[in-house]
């Protein structure tokens, strides 16, 4: 049974097996992205393509490093990004009515957050009134009732559809795309996918936060990378 099928295993294992379980499914499947994303690579270098000069992952670590501080960096990767993700992706599963709201709030929040600094004062003004907006129609304009419903009627496919989503919004993290490099991409962008079932699950089982600290501990190789520089 595929870790996300698992949305129960809170009734019948103890905290310390699903912690286990997590993290040897994070483990085991990191080692299996990375083995696949070498054979990608060695397929492409044999028809003379390097995709790891074409594009990078997250851009250019130098570059990134130059334009922020480790401490700001160190700010957005193991604290800011992780919790504004988890609400976009992992909070509304709750189907609960204030979760969904600030789940959709958080939307054009992280957005505002990513250009802090870089957008003319009219656009922040229009996303923070649009996080204010999605937050106050789903909680003032729907019921309780209404999520129970969807619950029941679409939940394990919202489990699936916000992990596929969270995988594939990573592709907007390449520093170049074209089609020829897709494959590529899509095996890169298998580690954030599997990370995130991992994380699903703990969400689940565990609790919202306990998504939060597996996010973080999966940052944190960004963190070591950027201070290695």
């Amino acid at each position: 049974m595929f870790i996300l099928s698992r949305t129960n295993d809170n009734e019948t294992h103890s905290k310390k097996w699903i912690l286990g379980y997590g993290l040897l499914f994070w483990l085991i499947t990191r080692i299996l992205a990375v083995i696949l994303l070498l054979a990608c690579t060695a397929i492409y270098n044999s028809f003379g393509i390097n995709p790891e000069k074409l594009t990078s992952f997250g851009g250019d670590p130098a570059n990134v490093k130059s334009v922020f501080s480790f401490g700001y960096g160190f700010m957005v990767i193991l604290l800011i990004a992780p919790v504004l993700e988890e609400c976009i992706f992992r909070l509304g599963l709750s189907f609960k009515k204030w979760h969904i709201s600030i789940a959709a709030a958080a939307i054009p929040a992280y957005m505002l957050f990513q250009g802090i600094g870089r957008i003319p004062l009219p656009e922040v003004l229009i996303l923070a009134g649009a996080a204010i907006m999605a937050f106050c129609i789903i909680y003032f304009l729907t019921s309780q009732k209404f999520w129970d419903r969807q619950k029941q009627r679409y939940f394990k496919q919202t489990v699936w559809l916000t992990s596929i989503a969270f995988g594939l919004i990573h592709l907007i993290a390449f520093s170049n795309h074209s089609l020829i490099l897709l494959p590529y991409m899509l095996c890169v962008i298998t580690v954030p996918f599997l990370a995130g079932c991992a994380i699903t699950y703990y969400r689940l089982n565990l609790g919202f936060w306990w998504g939060v600290g597996l996010h973080i501990f999966n940052n944190l190789p960004a963190i070591v990378m950027m201070s290695a520089l």
